[in-house]
């Protein structure tokens, strides 16, 4: 049994750093460090797979793990990690700041052109 938890960790760590190059000594450092590009849900998921990482070691400790929770968990990353395209958030979120740029500036236009008219300048 934790051999099998070994391995899933093991794959999950492989897709973290393979599809969003996220890269740390341990598996929770690697959590923590992809927190801002996974779901709250998954990330919640991930903390326990860690949890349950540590308690493998220990025959007694093993017990206390909720094995569908576990399955349930990996199934779930690994579906995520499979499906995310790191480089497609970066192009949407640099889109998303500058579409915000361009309405801040249009806004700015618009006011200008309002002082001008208001002036007679115009």
């Amino acid at each position: 049994m934790a051999s099998d938890i070994h391995n899933m960790v093991e794959e999950i760590r492989a897709l973290l750093e393979q599809r969003l190059g996220v890269r740390a000594r341990t598996f929770e450092a690697q959590v923590r460090k992809a927190r801002r590009y996974l779901p709250r849900a998954l990330r919640r998921e991930l903390i326990y797979f860690a949890q349950a990482q540590a308690l493998a070691d220990n025959p007694k400790l093993q017990r206390m793990i909720n094995r569908p929770r576990l399955e349930a968990a990996h199934r779930k990353a690994a579906y995520f990690l499979k499906r995310v395209d790191i480089t497609q958030r970066h192009r949407i979120g640099a889109l998303g700041i500058a579409a915000s740029i361009a309405f801040g500036l249009l806004v700015t236009a618009i006011v200008a052109l309002v002082v001008v008219v208001q002036r007679g300048l115009i």
